[in-house]
């Protein structure tokens, strides 16, 4: 089995400079609301990406072309948030994971695709660490 780590750290700061939890399904709401929404995920889905790259590139991984499982763990700067709010970051951190293809120039190629066919997508339980604040990933693959 075939395994890939690595941390997407958050790419927000708070007004006081600490970390910011990274954008969850409430921003994506109110960015599509307001008509940003694409610029919102394609700015997450890099930040994911360049996290994705470095990881890949130090562990010579080339993207499986078999079934994976994706596990998520976000690391939260305090426990205020909703879980189905935190969760929905999973978008952008799988958008910035797979191969782009049509009109998505993005994406590491860490894993072939999103969709059920492809992955089996795992969330592990939302930690709290105010000076680590991101997602962990796992893929695992055979």
């Amino acid at each position: 089995m075939r395994v890939l780590e690595f941390f997407v750290p958050t790419n927000k700061r708070n007004k006081d400079g600490s970390q910011a939890p990274l954008d969850g399904l409430n921003e994506l709401v109110a960015a599509e609301r307001a008509h940003y929404g694409p610029a919102l995920k394609r700015k997450n889905g890099m930040n994911a990406e360049a996290s994705a790259i470095y990881a890949m590139r130090a562990e010579h991984w080339e993207c499986p072309k078999t079934r994976s499982v994706v596990t998520l763990t976000f690391v939260e700067p305090h426990d205020r948030r909703d879980p189905d709010n935190v969760f929905g970051g999973a978008k952008f951190i799988l958008d910035g994971i797979i191969k782009p293809r049509g009109r998505k120039l993005y994406g590491a190629g860490a894993i072939e695709d999103d969709s059920q066919k492809w992955i089996d997508l795992r969330y592990g339980e939302i930690e709290v660490d105010p000076d680590n604040v991101g997602c962990r990933v796992r893929i695992e693959c055979e």
